[in-house]
């Protein structure tokens, strides 16, 4: 395989920085100010499919995954979510990538270009119900926003609360990725999604967290709304 050319993608990154955009985002993210250029995320994406029509996306694979600029990483993930390939390599570029993730946006970012095709349903699902359980933070956090954008429907939903019922993790992404993910199921498995509030199967913070995003969500109605209310703990049910 030819070796790919970072030194150049890396000059166009840096034609589209926006040093304000980097130092904004490096907050939200958090990374470091340093580690970031400010590429605004339609552009990445841009770039990204660039990269699989016309370049070796492999190659650029191979030599971005460890990279410590956050806007290759970025780009990575939306390169490796969206290649066309068999499943089994798709599921083995991100087991490689995994232990690069430090960031909520690069997992996210990969858990929105990653849309299985109905063939690579049940090998996906699979991967991903691994991942939920597993103790590294951002593996863990991949596996449940995969399960609540691309399998919250039959015949994946039950495994899918399954995996939710089963949630514990002491790290702060994690908890978010829980919280945000069961606010959405509610949508879709109202029924499961209250039965885990209900029973207080998870630690204080998270429980109350995926409460507070469902009352965010204007998808969800009034009624509900107050129920989930009613089943906040502590200081918080007071509020």
């Amino acid at each position: 395989m030819a070796q790919y050319d970072i030194d150049v993608l890396l000059e166009r990154l840096r034609a589209l920085s926006d040093p304000e955009y980097a130092a904004f985002n490096a907050r939200l993210v958090p990374c470091d100010v340093a580690s970031t250029l400010g590429v605004r995320t339609p552009a990445l994406r841009s770039i990204a499919r660039e990269i699989q029509r016309n370049e070796d996306w492999r190659a650029f694979l191979d030599a971005s995954r460890a990279h410590p600029l956050h806007d290759l990483r970025m780009l990575h993930a939306f390169v490796l979510g969206g290649a066309r390939c068999w499943i089994d390599e798709k599921l083995a570029g991100i087991e490689a990538f995994l232990p690069c993730m430090d960031n909520w946006e690069v997992c996210d970012g990969l858990c929105s270009s990653f849309k299985p095709r109905a063939n690579e349903q049940e090998a996906a699902f699979a991967y991903c119900l691994a991942c939920a359980d597993a103790e590294e933070e951002f593996r863990k956090r991949f596996g449940l926003v995969m399960l609540m954008s691309r399998f919250a429907d039959p015949p994946f939903a039950e495994g899918t609360l399954r995996a939710y019922r089963r949630f514990r993790h002491d790290g702060y992404y994690a908890r978010m990725g829980a919280a945000w993910g069961l606010a959405t199921l509610w949508l879709h498995q109202r029924d499961g999604a209250l039965a885990i509030l209900r029973e207080g199967l998870w630690d204080d913070f998270t429980h109350n967290k995926a409460i507070q995003k469902l009352c965010e969500s204007y998808r969800v109605s009034d009624e509900d709304k107050a129920l989930a209310r009613s089943l906040r703990r502590g200081r918080a049910k007071r509020t």
